[in-house]
This record gives C-alpha cells, structure tokens and sequence, in this order.
C-alpha cells in the first residue's frame, strides 16, 4: 500500500524478500499453503495488524470457471494466516457494475470459506471512499479508492491467472482495481489520450501503473489451478495449470506468471509501464529469483485474447472503443450464450454489427449500442440502455427490433 495511507511496511529481512516462488499440484488448497510455506517472512509480525485479503470475484458466478479466484486458493490463505494467529483478516471485494459483491463472493464459494472460518466478509462499496493523490502521475491524478482497503494494514492481493482483453492478462496489480470505489473502476476506461505514451499501449495500461503507485499489494498470490485463456476476462475458457504464484514483489509475481502463461511480460503494456514507473524509482526491485529455477518446465500456453471479437464469432462485426470491462464481458457473454439464437438472422451479406465503449463513431442502421456509453449513437440502432445491460436484456431489444422490422414489411 501507499506508505502514506499504511500504517506498516514489511521489514526487510532479507535480500529475498522481493523474489518469487511458485509450486505446483493438482489440489488448489495444498498448493496454496506449499508456496506460502516456501515465502521467507516471520508472519508472526501480522498478529496485530488488519489484513485484507483481496480476492478477483467480481463477476456472479461459480467457481472453477477460471473468471473469480477458486475459494481453495482462499481457503489455504486463511488457514495459513490463522494457524499462525493472524486473526484480524477480512475478505473483502468491489465488483463490477450491476453486480453486488456480497452475493458475487457467495456464488464463487469465496463467502462459505470465510464463514467457516469467522473471517469477516466485507462489500468494500458500502462505506463512502477516500480520494487518494496519486505521486507522479501520468494518466491520473488521484482516485477514489474503498475505505476499508485503505485501513488494511497489510493487502493481499488474490487474483485468477487469465488473460484479458484490454490488458492483455489480469493477474497481481490490475487486480487492486477492485480496491476502487464503484464506479472509479470505469473511469480507467475513460481517460483521454496521453501525450508520448509509447504504443500500443493505451491509456488504461498507465492508469494501472498509476494504481500501483497507491495501491501495491504486500503480499501478492497468483491462482492458477484453473485458469482462463482467450476472451478474458469472462468469456475465455478454463484452462488448468494447477499453479500458485507468490511474492512480496507483486509486479516481479506478474511477469513470473506471464511466463508461466507463455506470454512475453514485454508485450504486456502495463507491465512494462509499471517497471518504469515503480522500478525506476527502485531498481532493486527487479533483481528478483525465481524458485524453483526451472518453473518455465510446467508453463502451458495461454490462448491470447483475440485482437478483435469479430475475430471469434462468424457473422458478427464489433466495433470497440474505449469499452470498459463491464460492457466488454457483457457483449462477450452475449455473443457466447446466444450464437446460436442469432444464426438465423443475420449472414456473411447481413452481419450483426454490434458497437461498445464512449468513442464509437457514427453507426449504422441497426447496429446494436451495448451501454449507456454508445448512448450519443442511438439514432436509428438498437440502443440497450445499463452499465452493464444483461445478456437476456440485449438478446430482447434485438429480437423485438428484428420483429418490428417484420412487421413494417
């Protein structure tokens, strides 16, 4: 966290502290208590602070799909801490729009464990939020961030290994975004261009370097039992590694865990951007080991989010600017739960022209507007108002305006 909202920092106990280590089986929650087994820290120093263990549950769904951290991997955190006993721990999430976070961490079996264990379960949107300065910042000033994650004393960050279509992968440090107040998450998506910002890198990927600057986890651990490739961050497919990822270092366990996906960490933009924008000001940060040395052995390859959706549905033509996850995963489920709905209405000649994020441009008769975003556009298309609509909301306006047009004829 940001030494100026925490009121404790890791002691330096050794070079160590910064490197990366990762074990690998086939039971989420052996694995998981085998890579913190391995972390060289004196955890008896936490007895007295507040811990937040931050898992990746924003969206409503089960678990094991590779989209919300398995509540194993949560389960083996909180045993580990509690054996050692660290007892002021809560879990704690910021979803989504359109999603609740108490109910989202029920569905995922993430509440159960908790329950099971009397570790508090806390909706980080419920109280109002802090505005952070961010120091040196690129794409943006400062932030709303949750109150309760700002009186953590000590952050665990608990993401899901996938890949994302906006960021290339969501692992350690994009997953603090579910630190941010309610609709701040959006306003990452929003920001305008950034003068000299290398490409391909876009707004958003400095806007998470920027985070970082706040919002550095202490402890970050990667699940990567079940994973998710392709159209992350919800419509991609579970892929199992049977892996867990842990460092001090959260950014040195992002680019560990790349590899371990079998994407390049120098193609992935935010990444490279934090390295600056952290590492610059401390290169010892990236003088990191990995244990064991060999880890590379046990990467599978990740299929890559596709570069445009059109790519992955046939007769399907998506225009996306500046979308934000929430819409982005609400026109991929879309997509994915009612293909086949849509077969027989629209052709290679007659394609289903869908348009998401604030900068579309002007479109064409019919096409179908997802979120209060494409709003400016909705002369003549079929605009489906919500931050996020749902799925079965779009699949009705577009029938009834396919019916309409029956009609009319």
């Amino acid at each position: 966290m940001n030494e100026e909202e925490s009121n404790f920092t890791i002691p330096e106990q050794s070079p160590q502290m910064g490197d990366v280590y990762v074990s690998f089986g086939d039971n989420g929650y052996k694995t998981t208590l085998d890579v913190l087994q391995k972390l060289p820290f004196d955890f008896s120093l936490l007895r007295t602070k507040r811990i937040l263990v931050k898992p990746n549950a924003g969206r409503l769904v089960a678990p094991h799909l590779g989209i919300n951290t398995s509540p194993e991997v949560v389960a083996g955190i909180l045993d580990f801490l509690l054996e050692r006993d660290i007892k002021n721990i809560f879990v704690g999430e910021s979803c989504i729009l359109g999603v609740k976070p108490l109910e989202a961490l029920e569905k995922c079996g993430i509440a159960g464990e908790a329950r099971q264990r009397n570790v508090e379960i806390v909706d980080l949107d419920a109280e109002k939020p802090k505005t952070v300065s961010i120091p040196r910042s690129k794409a943006i000033k400062n932030l709303k961030v949750c109150k309760k994650a700002l009186e953590a004393d000590f952050i665990i960050s608990v993401p899901v290994m996938k890949t994302h279509m906006h960021t290339q992968v969501s692992l350690g440090l994009k997953n603090m975004k579910g630190c941010l107040y309610g609709r701040e998450k959006v306003r990452l998506h929003q920001l305008p261009e950034i003068k000299n910002l290398p490409k391909p890198a876009k707004p958003l990927d400095m806007a998470i370097a920027d985070l970082a600057k706040i919002l550095f986890p202490d402890l970050c651990v990667i699940d990567g039992i079940i994973g998710q490739e392709g159209l992350g961050p919800s419509a991609g497919n579970p892929i199992e590694l049977g892996a867990a990822v842990a460092s001090f270092n959260s950014l040195a366990a992002d680019i560990v865990t790349a590899r371990l996906m079998g994407i390049d960490p120098a193609g992935i933009n935010h990444l490279q951007l934090a390295i600056k924008e952290i590492w610059g000001q401390d290169s010892t940060l990236g003088n990191f080991q990995v244990f064991p040395e060999d880890y590379e052995k046990k990467a599978i390859r990740f299929e890559p989010p596709p570069e445009k959706i059109s790519f992955e549905f046939k007769n399907v033509r998506v225009e996306d600017v500046d979308s934000c996850s929430a819409c982005l995963s609400t026109a991929l489920m879309f997509l994915k739960r009612y293909q086949e709905n849509l077969a027989d209405y629209f052709n290679e000649d007659n394609p289903l022209r869908i348009a998401i994020g604030k900068g579309i441009g002007p479109q064409k008769e019919g096409t179908l507007l997802i979120g209060n975003c494409t709003a400016h556009r909705r002369k003549g298309c079929v605009f489906v108002k919500g931050c996020p609509p749902v799925a079965s909301d779009i699949l009705r306006s577009l029938m009834e305006h396919k019916e309409s047009k029956k009609d009319e004829k």
